[in-house]
This record gives C-alpha cells, sequence and structure tokens, in this order.
C-alpha cells in the first residue's frame, strides 16, 4: 500500500518494504521499531543494523510501502 500521510499510517511494530528496483533493494522488508513525528527506526530483516528513516528524506520514503499483515 502506497503511503498517503505517514505519521497516521505507519505504525509502531508495522511491517515496510523497500523497493527501489536496484538489485538487493527490491521487497526488502522491515519491522518499525519506533516512531515519532520526524521519522521512524526500522530493523530490515536481512540486516544487522538498525536504520533511522526520516519522513523528509525522498531518497527513503519514496520507495516505501507498507505491507498488509
Amino acid at each position: 500500500m502506497k503511503l498517503n500521510s505517514t505519521i497516521d499510517q505507519i505504525k509502531k511494530g508495522g511491517r515496510i518494504v523497500y523497493n527501489d528496483g536496484r538489485p538487493g533493494h527490491k521487497g526488502v522488508l522491515a519491522t518499525v521499531l519506533a516512531i515519532d513525528a520526524k521519522g521512524m527506526t526500522v530493523q530490515f530483516d536481512d540486516r544487522a543494523d538498525t536504520n533511522c528513516i526520516l519522513f523528509s528524506d525522498r531518497n527513503w520514503m519514496d520507495f516505501i510501502e507498507l505491507v498488509d499483515v
């Protein structure tokens, strides 16, 4: 599901998918660990470290969708 408004749609414990079309960057799933007005901390299934993603960072946000659980 495409994001319309981030803070209202993304919830702690929710799942997202990142897909910018590059190899290794297609269908990458993550769990939202924390969220605030500026962004979210996520744990990608295929990574050891967490990522802080700012809602204003279009390089991330333009390629993130919610996963229906």
